[in-house]
């Protein structure tokens, strides 16, 4: 019978590879067949061979793993491969606020910044001038982002007017180019702002003689006399400058001298929410400031993930830098806009009312519900403008949230764990704060009752059931005192079912607000007579203070207050809420739509299950929760 001699080439094992180092040995026709293998210094030689074997192995596994782009672990080699589709990883990106700031002009003779005839002269605040911020007892630098200039008001002093500030520290660093060798201008330092980034090249011949080159973005558009520098992620992870060859963009005459200047964010922590500043700097000498909030500080993000560059990378390779698609408009504001939780695009033509010639776009940030004023011109004007079609035009729309309110009833036996009531209650409240983070954080994120409903289940072993009834709430910010309409789309189907009262029960409810001096609240009503389910405004005791406010139609899912006036909200609120009862369980998202659980404020109530833990009578008093 012939003798099997041949080794697994494809195990990467260790004890594998000497359990076959061995079973090749005794399979040969020679002394070796007979050897006692564990018990003599051969297996010390066949422990070496295994380990070389292993350790190539494993190394040539690795190597291979990183020439390719959805294999790669190392940061460089993820960097390395985007780089060939033309991807640059996205920075860190720093949180902006906006401020009025004004300066006082003192008292003391001779008036600061005034002439010798006492005349109020210009005013600039130079780019860099140095702000602070303070969360939690940390001091966090910022730094006014442009030069401004302005002149004395009789009204209101030297007062500057929207001023940005942005995280960070500024720096420079200076080198002299050379033609003969191999150019690597590095910013030497983690956590840059890519952003923030100005190159300065002067002239060797003449101080004065200096030129500001800007980041290329598109490489269609330039030429020999280009004034731009190329950026690119090293190695190292430090961002290199590098300049063009005369043919795609200017290069620098040898012994010119280039100033870099940067912001980092030593921290690497954004202060999002931020609402307080200091200037930390002086303006000749004054540091008598007034600071005002315009917008608090958001747009705060950490650098672009390995993972996020491998989704990325090819996605911006497929747009080529141009917005046609749904999902070129995806990438690009991803690939240049940090402040980005969930995107949704879509035409004009799909809206509720086609409006041809536009594309909707709406972006959940991270730091905030809603993009600001200045983000959503930044983005049109800035990152979309010169990327989209001529005849399309961006729209910006605000996502709009529907928040999901629960009652959550489940039985347990504590023969199974250590637990309390109160203690599941907690933990399973911590469940639904996964399931939204994990599932409806995205335009896409359907709230699936089924799934919820398995989740609490599975939180702990002791949880045997659970029955959960679902709501859903939208938010008006009202007009006091004004009667103004307002329409509420759920895009779901609403039920008029109730378990006990049918088509004459109320589903429909709001939280209070005041009304004719009145703490009232929204209630439906069935109007047989004209098969219509109106809004009520009613007092605590259900009695009617206006008969027909609006109406509900439970097919589309819409309700509309036609003229709606509350005159004041309790201490503290804000928002009138209006909740109703989907027709189903499964709550899906259309458009812009969000879908949020309302976890800190959802109902959640367990008792423990007697038919499981009782004996021969334990379902006498069992009871049950309808859904």
């Amino acid at each position: 019978m012939a003798i099997e001699r041949r080794i697994n080439a494809s195990e990467l094992d260790f004890a594998q590879i000497k359990t076959n180092l061995v079973a090749h040995m005794k399979a040969t026709d020679t002394t070796f067949n007979d050897y006692n293998y564990e018990g003599s210094a051969m297996s010390t030689i066949i422990d070496v061979l295994a380990y070389i074997t292993h350790i190539n192995s494993m190394n040539a596994n690795f190597a291979l793993n990183e020439t390719f782009l959805d294999t790669a672990q190392l940061r460089s080699s993820v960097v390395s491969h985007a780089k060939l589709l033309g991807y640059t990883p996205r920075s860190i990106a720093p949180s902006v606020a906006y401020v009025d700031m004004v300066m006082a002009k003192g008292s003391a003779t001779p008036l600061w910044n005034h002439d010798g005839s006492n005349t109020p002269l210009p005013l600039s605040i130079p780019r860099g001038t140095k702000f602070s911020t303070s969360i939690d007892g940390v001091t966090y630098p910022m730094f006014n982002s442009t030069t401004t200039s302005i002149v004395y008001d009789t009204t209101l002093g030297w007062k500057f007017t929207n001023l940005k500030i942005e995280q960070g520290t500024l720096s420079n660093i200076v080198y002299t180019f050379q033609n003969n060798t191999f150019e690597s201008y590095i910013i030497p330092a983690t956590n840059v702002n890519t952003a923030a980034i100005k190159v300065t090249v002067t002239d060797s011949t003449s101080t004065d003689a200096s030129k500001v080159f800007t980041l290329n973005t598109n490489v269609v558009n330039l030429n020999g006399l280009s004034e731009v520098f190329f950026l690119e992620e090293g190695r190292d992870g430090y961002y290199e400058i590098k300049f063009g060859d005369n043919i795609i963009g200017k290069r620098p005459g040898n012994g010119n001298s280039i100033t870099i200047e940067y912001s980092t964010i030593n921290s690497g922590n954004n202060i999002n929410g931020a609402t307080v500043f200091t200037m930390t700097d002086s303006l000749i000498g004054n540091t008598d400031e007034t600071i005002t909030l315009v917008t608090k500080a958001t747009g705060g993000a950490a650098r672009e993930t390995k993972e996020a560059i491998k989704f990325n990378a090819p996605l911006a390779h497929i747009s080529q830098n141009r917005a046609v698609t749904p999902d070129d408009y995806k990438t690009i504001i991803k690939n240049e806009f940090a402040d980005v939780e969930a995107v949704a695009v879509w035409g004009g033509e799909d809206n509720p009312i086609p409006d041809y010639g536009k594309v909707y776009i709406s972006i959940k940030p991270l730091s905030a519900e809603v993009l600001t004023a200045e983000q959503k011109t930044t983005i049109k004007t800035n990152i979309l403008k010169p990327k989209n079609v001529v005849s399309i035009t961006p729209v910006l729309v605000d996502p709009e949230y529907t928040y999901i309110d629960l009652e959550v009833f489940f039985k347990f036996n504590p023969n199974k764990a250590t637990v309390t009531a109160s203690g599941l209650a907690n933990s399973i409240r911590s469940t639904l704060i996964a399931y939204n983070n994990n599932v409806l954080k995205s335009f896409n994120g359907v709230y699936r009752d089924s799934n919820v409903g398995k989740n609490i289940d599975d939180t702990n072993i002791a949880i045997i059931s659970n029955i959960t009834r679902v709501k859903m709430q939208k938010k008006i910010i009202p007009v006091l005192g004004t009667a103004t309409k307002y329409e509420l789309f759920f895009n779901q189907a609403l039920t008029d079912i109730d378990a006990t009262t049918g088509t004459t029960g109320s589903y429909l409810t709001s939280s209070v607000f005041t009304f004719q001096s009145v703490d009232c609240r929204l209630k439906d009503y069935y109007d047989a007579s004209s098969d219509t389910r109106i809004i009520q405004i009613v007092d605590g005791n259900n009695l009617v203070q206006d008969a027909n406010i609006g109406d509900v139609n439970e097919e589309d899912g819409t309700v509309t207050l036609n003229a709606f006036a509350p005159t004041a909200l309790p201490t503290g609120q804000t928002t009138v809420d209006v909740t109703v009862k989907p027709a189903s369980s499964d709550v899906s998202p259309t458009r812009n739509e969000l879908l949020t659980i309302n976890t800190s404020t959802a109902t959640i109530t367990g008792e423990i299950d007697t038919m499981a833990t009782g004996g021969t009578t334990a379902g006498i008093d069992y009871t049950t929760v309808s859904n």
